[in-house]
């Protein structure tokens, strides 16, 4: 073979690799343009791993179900985990990472405020829709323009324990305990606030370390103050366990009326501290996520949810059951339809549409609400007591303590 013809198949062969790779890389820009990357920042590692845990499960399960009814714009949702190690600083971190490498449209998490707080810093700058379970005052539309809670303030949390707790259950002395994690930490000023417009200020009030071991002396400080109905408010289960384990530890049989952290896991608790420790224990829960007897079994949109998550998830039991799961489950479903209505998964465009039409959305806990003053989404009137919080109906479904006999 001749020079010439040597160089001009040799040219031919480097035309073909190049044409090659820019179709592979023409069909992978293809693939990439028909996917909504959806980041989901959690605590996988760390003291909120259990946490982690159920979010995963949640927002792959609605990630599923998003993708079989069409997707986001059309196009199929991909799920991308980050975690935050339960680090705030870790948490900014891999925000930016999922923001700039990832490149996701739509962002799912952290669990607390106190992660929460430092990340929109980053999710402001760039324009991020983000919607958590964080509950702190601090979260403002104006603090964080792109931010949206499926959890009520940390006051409307209580609002309905305060009034239980003078109305039906006429104590006269309310002691009041808080973890100090964000949400908490901002929520107890006002908590006090509101419990003096009622002529009801705390005779005391006590705060626990975030994954304490021991809140004995809390509740010791609590007692001698004459507590005659303790109020709760905190962030994981696992606190929520140990205060009704600590009760017990030191035979007080004060009645506890705690937050949705303590609804939500006491299925999962009841395994490990037993009935009795759940005595005299009130807590608050989303009205969707609630019954009255004479109510029809199975037939609530949350039940309907908890027979498909406990089909797919085999130790949904030990992980808290369904309403473990379900603040999570929410939020893709809740921006899927945000970025759906708006048309553009553009972090602007999806807040004012939030703004104009959150109650159009039709989730299993009840109401939502939204303005440019508030972006934490559940209506006050999807908040109310229930009593024995472990003792779920056969549908999954928490028995409310208002209801007419």
């Amino acid at each position: 073979m001749n020079r010439i013809k040597r160089k001009f198949l040799n040219h031919c062969a480097t035309v073909g690799l190049l044409a090659a790779a820019s179709l592979s890389l023409g069909f992978a820009s293809a693939q990439a343009a028909d996917v909504i990357k959806m980041g989901g920042i959690i605590s996988l590692t760390g003291g909120g791993a259990s946490i982690g845990k159920v979010a995963e499960q949640a927002w792959k399960m609605a990630v599923d179900e998003i993708n079989a009814s069409g997707g986001i714009l059309g196009k199929k949702v991909e799920l991308v985990l980050a975690d935050t190690t339960t680090d705030p600083t870790h948490a900014v971190n891999e925000v930016r990472r999922l923001i700039e490498n990832e490149k996701i449209e739509l962002l799912v998490g952290p669990a607390t405020s106190q992660e929460t707080i430092p990340i929109t810093a980053v999710t402001t700058d760039k324009k991020m829709i983000v919607l958590s379970t964080a509950a702190s005052t601090q979260l403002t539309p104006q603090f964080a323009p792109y931010h949206f809670s499926d959890s009520v303030t940390g006051l409307n949390q209580m609002k309905a324990n305060i009034d239980y707790a003078l109305d039906v259950l006429k104590v006269k002395k309310l002691g009041l305990i808080s973890d100090n994690g964000g949400m908490s930490k901002a929520a107890v000023a006002d908590i006090i606030e509101y419990m003096k417009s009622r002529n009801a200020a705390p005779v005391a009030v006590q705060e626990f370390a975030f994954r304490t071991e021991d809140m004995t002396p809390q509740l010791f400080s609590l007692r001698s103050a004459g507590t005659e109905a303790l109020l709760l408010i905190n962030s994981i289960g696992d606190d929520a366990r140990k205060l009704l384990e600590n009760r017990a530890d030191i035979g007080w049989d004060v009645p506890v009326l705690a937050n949705q952290t303590m609804t939500n896991y006491a299925a999962g608790n009841v395994k490990i501290v037993g009935e009795d420790a759940f005595k005299d224990v009130y807590s608050t829960q989303f009205v969707g996520m609630t019954y009255c007897p004479g109510d029809a079994v199975g037939s609530s949109d949350f039940a309907k949810f908890a027979k498909r998550a406990e089909a797919r998830i085999p130790d949904l039991e030990r992980m808290g059951g369904a309403p473990a799961l379900n603040p999570y489950y929410i939020q893709p479903l809740i921006l899927a339809a945000a970025a759906n209505g708006a048309g553009s998964t553009d972090g602007a465009a999806v807040t004012k549409w939030l703004e104009a039409n959150a109650s159009s959305i039709k989730v299993q806990i009840g109401g939502l609400e939204a303005s440019d003053k508030s972006h934490f989404l559940p209506a006050a009137s999807s908040i109310k007591v229930v009593k024995r919080p472990y003792k779920l109906r056969e549908d999954g479904l928490a028995e409310r303590a208002d209801c007419k006999s």
